[in-house]
C-alpha cells in the first residue's frame, strides 16, 4: 500500500537531496483540478507559483509530463524554462522551444487524423462525448456521456483503430487512439530522467501523477537510479499503484512543491 507523502516528509527530503533535481509532473488531476470539459481547465495561481519557484532554483528541473499536446500543457501551465512531454510521450518540447517526435510516430499524424473523420459521426449520436484532436494523439473524453452508451463508443473506436493499425488505451473516463510505437510516459521519463540527470548518481528524481497513464511512469521509475519518489494523487488509500507515496488531491501537490525548495536547504534529521 502507499504511504501518505508529508508524514515521511524527512526521509523524501533525504532522497530528494540531490543535484540536479528533477521534477516531473503530471497535469490535470495533478497541478489542475479535473474539470468536466479539458478546456476548462486551469492550474491555480498559488501552484503556478511554487512550480515557477522550483523552475527558477539552481540545480532543479522542470518535466511537464502529460496527456494533453505539449503546446496546450504549457499554456495551463504558463511558467516558463520548463521541458514538457505531451501526448503521453510522443512529443517532447525543450525549454527553448526545440521539439523532438519520434520519426515512426510522426509518419502515423495522417492516420490519426483518419481515425478521428470516421469515429466522430458514428458518434455524432452519443451526447456529451468530446473530441480532442492533439495531432500525435486523438483523446475521446465521454465524462459527461451516459455510462449506458460507453460501450458503444469502446466498440466504435475498438473497430477503428484496428481497421487502421493503431492502438487504444483508457484513462480516467477517456480513451486515446495512438500510434503503434510502444512509447508512453514511463518511456518518456526514462529517457529526459537520464538525459537530465536525475537518474545519476548524483542526482535525484520525483515523479507526481494522477491517472491511469501515469502509471507506466510509477512501474518505469520504481527501480531505477537513485530510488526517485513516485507519488500517486488520489483520495482512494486503496487505489491499486505503482507509485511509492500518495497525497489526496491537487492541494496536497501544492503543499508539496512549496515545502520542496525549503527542503532541500535545511539538514535532515536522520
Amino acid at each position: 500500500m502507499t504511504q501518505p507523502l508529508m508524514p515521511v516528509a524527512d526521509a523524501v527530503a533525504l532522497r530528494l537531496a540531490g543535484s540536479p533535481l528533477v521534477v516531473m509532473l503530471d497535469v490535470d488531476g495533478t497541478l489542475a483540478p479535473i474539470e468536466q470539459r479539458p478546456t476548462d481547465a486551469k492550474v491555480p495561481t498559488e501552484t503556478r507559483r511554487a512550480v515557477s519557484a522550483l523552475a527558477a532554483a539552481d540545480g532543479t528541473v522542470i518535466v511537464l509530463v502529460s496527456g494533453r499536446a505539449a503546446a496546450d500543457a504549457r499554456r495551463i501551465v504558463g511558467v516558463a524554462n520548463v521541458w514538457i512531454v505531451g501526448n503521453h510521450g510522443y512529443e517532447i518540447i525543450g525549454p527553448e522551444g526545440e521539439t523532438l517526435i519520434d520519426p515512426q510516430v510522426e509518419a502515423y499524424q495522417p492516420v490519426i487524423a483518419q481515425a478521428g473523420r470516421r469515429i466522430q459521426p458514428r458518434l455524432a449520436d452519443v451526447p456529451g462525448v468530446i473530441f480532442e484532436d492533439k495531432g500525435w494523439t486523438l483523446t475521446v473524453h465521454y465524462r459527461m456521456a451516459d455510462p449506458a452508451l460507453v460501450p458503444k463508443v469502446r466498440a466504435a473506436l475498438e473497430e477503428t483503430v484496428s481497421a487502421l493499425g493503431l492502438r487504444l488505451t483508457e484513462g480516467k473516463m477517456v480513451f486515446e487512439v495512438r500510434p503503434p510505437a510502444q512509447i508512453n510516459k514511463g518511456t518518456a521519463v526514462l529517457t529526459l530522467g537520464r538525459n537530465l540527470g536525475g537518474l545519476s548518481d548524483e542526482g535525484a528524481l520525483v515523479f507526481i501523477g494522477d491517472d491511469l497513464s501515469d502509471e507506466d511512469a510509477f512501474r518505469a521509475l520504481r527501480s531505477r537510479g537513485k530510488a526517485p519518489v513516485t507519488v500517486r494523487v488520489s483520495e482512494d488509500e486503496s487505489a491499486a499503484t505503482a507509485a511509492e507515496f500518495r497525497v489526496r488531491d491537487t492541494s496536497d501537490v501544492r503543499a508539496f512543491l512549496e515545502w520542496l525548495p525549503s527542503a532541500r536547504q535545511r539538514p535532515v534529521r536522520r
